[in-house]
Parts: structure tokens; C-alpha cells; sequence
């Protein structure tokens, strides 16, 4: 029985407490609808003169602008770009002024705010890269890698194969002194780094060497032919291509010639973007980077304005209840 009226005093007791917290906020509310009415136009006035002041703030300010760009890399220069794109943001945000001299950059004011890149996902490139080795063979290192490997996102799996892309987002935001001659800059810059340049200039010759290689070795292979249908086959005077009349497979040496045919196929359409090793895919549209309404000053301004007036009249009442509680106890 006293267990019971035990449990009846604790829920009373907690009815109680709820009701006076009701209460106290309703009476809160009421203080704060009451003080906004004695003390309206004050915060008419905050909110217009915060409005007014953001408005013209908004105008003598210049918004940012971003620019987003497609580009192709070259010659497995995708890891090179990445490190001279994140040099050149770092050299561009700190104002070094004698690098951004040296590349044609503006040294009075700031044009590049923020790059960001990333690879543009295609299973393919990747596949290319890790199937073939110099030769044409397959290289069972893709497979074995991607049995092993995990990826929650294609985020994770971007990143962990982004030098194995050929096309890559770069995603600007610049000041409002940038123009397009800043993107044209920044592609001068990529192509004028040293790494990529001599890289590149490696790419395009062992480019064009194995599209000879590949056109001899199917020279030498219709001459075969040649002499075969001819009847009058025999060994091969060539390095690369030696045959015995007995093991000769005539089936065989036209397959041969249909993978180089496409090879070199594919490699000419590769050495028609060898001239450089960043190529720009798309024209980049600048715009203004315009910010959402709330985050604008005419907004921003008025809010922080009754803002602090309603938090300067709030320490003043508890400075003054404090002062009085010293009093009392005094």
C-alpha cells in the first residue's frame, strides 16, 4: 500500500513539474511578445536599416565566379596534373607572387580562389591500362587486383584509380578579376611543367615508334602471304617475324595482321591528341557563383542586427538580476 502511494506522489510530483515548465514558457513567451511590442520600432528600424545596409553592400561587393573544364590527359600524366593543380591553388591562395609572375598569373589580385579535380568515371580507361602490357598481351594483375578489392562508393573507387583516367573534371571558383585568359593560363601552365612536358615528348615518340614497328611488321607479313600463296615461301629474312614452312598457319598470320591493323588503328587515333598533354575538351562557361538568398547581406544584416540588440537587452536584465540577488545577500 505505501509502494502504491509512493509511485502516486512521483507521478504527481512529475505532472506538477511538467505543468510549471508549460507554464513558464508560455509566461516567456508572452514577456517576449510584450517586449517586441513596447520595443517595435526599434526592431522595425534594425530590420530596415539592416536591409538597406545589405542591399548596398551586396552591390560594392563582387560575387565570386566558377568555371567548370573538361580535360583530357596524355601519356599517364593524369598523377602529374593533380600534384601541379594543387601547387598552383596553394601558390595562388598564399599570393606567392613571384610564381604566379613566372606563370603569367595576376600578382596584384587573387584570380584562382579554389580547383578541384576529379577523374571522370570510365571503366574502360582503367581496363586498357591494366589488361595490356607494351606488347598487346593480357596482364592478369586487373583481375587479381579487382578480386581483392573493396570499394563502399564510386568516390573510393575513383580515387584509387584516378591516374588510370583520361578525361578529369576540374571544377574552378575565381574572383571576379578572372577571366577566360585565367583558364587558358592555368591549361599554358599544365603543358609548360617540365615533368609533363618531357613526359609527353616521350609518349608522342614511342608513339610514333611502335605505329612503324606495327606497319612494318604487317609489311612483312603480306610479303609472307605473298610468297606463300606464290608457292614459293621460305623463311623469313626479318627479326621480328620468323616461320617454318612446316608449322606455317596461314589462318594464323591473317589474325596476326588484323590486331596489329586495329592497334595501330588505335594508335593513330592516339597521336591525333599527342601535339600536348593536357588538352582542353570543352570551352569552360564563367559564371557568377551566386549565393543562396538567405546567406545574402540585405538577409545576413537585419537578423544579425535584432539579433544582438535582443542579445544585449538580455545580458542587461541578467546583469541586473545578479546585481540584485548581490544586494539581497549582502
Amino acid at each position: 500500500m505505501s509502494q502504491t502511494s509512493e509511485d502516486e506522489i512521483d507521478i504527481g510530483y512529475l505532472i506538477n513539474k511538467i505543468s510549471e515548465l508549460f507554464k513558464n514558457i508560455s509566461v516567456s513567451i508572452y514577456n517576449g511578445i510584450q517586449f517586441c511590442l513596447r520595443n517595435w520600432y526599434f526592431l522595425v528600424g534594425l530590420l530596415i536599416g539592416g536591409i538597406v545596409l545589405g542591399y548596398f553592400s551586396e552591390i560594392d561587393s563582387k560575387p565570386a565566379k566558377k568555371a567548370t573544364l573538361i580535360l583530357r590527359t596524355n601519356f599517364n600524366t593524369a598523377e602529374y596534373t593533380y600534384n601541379a593543380l594543387n601547387t598552383l591553388m596553394v601558390k595562388s591562395v598564399t599570393m606567392d607572387t613571384a610564381f604566379l609572375k613566372q606563370h603569367g598569373f595576376k600578382t596584384v589580385s587573387n584570380e584562382i580562389i579554389e580547383i578541384k579535380i576529379s577523374p571522370m568515371i570510365n571503366f574502360k580507361d582503367i581496363a586498357e591500362n591494366f589488361s595490356q602490357n607494351e606488347r598487346g598481351h593480357y596482364n592478369p594483375a586487373l583481375e587479381t587486383f579487382l578480386a581483392n578489392a573493396k570499394f563502399e562508393d564510386e568516390e573510393a573507387i575513383s580515387n584509387s584509380f584516378y591516374s588510370g583516367y583520361k578525361f578529369h573534371q576540374v571544377d574552378f571558383v575565381l574572383s571576379n578579376s578572372a577571366n577566360q585568359k585565367t583558364i587558358d593560363k592555368v591549361l599554358d601552365y599544365l603543358n609548360d611543367n617540365e615533368i609533363i612536358k618531357r613526359t609527353a615528348q616521350n609518349g608522342k615518340t614511342v608513339l610514333e615508334q611502335n605505329i612503324a614497328m606495327n606497319a612494318f611488321s604487317i609489311e612483312q607479313i603480306d610479303v609472307t602471304i605473298s610468297k606463300y600463296n606464290d608457292n614459293n615461301f621460305m623463311g623469313s629474312t626479318s627479326s621480328q617475324i620468323l616461320v617454318v614452312d612446316k608449322n606455317f598457319s596461314y589462318s594464323g598470320v591473317i589474325a596476326q595482321k588484323r590486331v596489329l591493323q586495329k592497334e595501330n588503328t588505335r594508335l593513330k587515333n592516339e597521336l591525333v591528341y599527342a601535339d600536348s598533354a593536357i588538352i582542353k575538351v570543352t570551352n569552360p562557361n564563367i559564371v557568377e557563383n551566386k549565393r543562396p538568398t538567405y546567406k545574402m547581406k540585405y538577409v545576413t544584416y537585419p537578423l544579425f542586427f535584432v539579433f544582438l540588440f535582443l542579445s544585449i537587452f538580455w545580458l542587461s536584465k541578467k546583469y541586473k538580476a545578479i546585481k540584485q540577488l548581490a544586494k539581497n545577500q549582502s
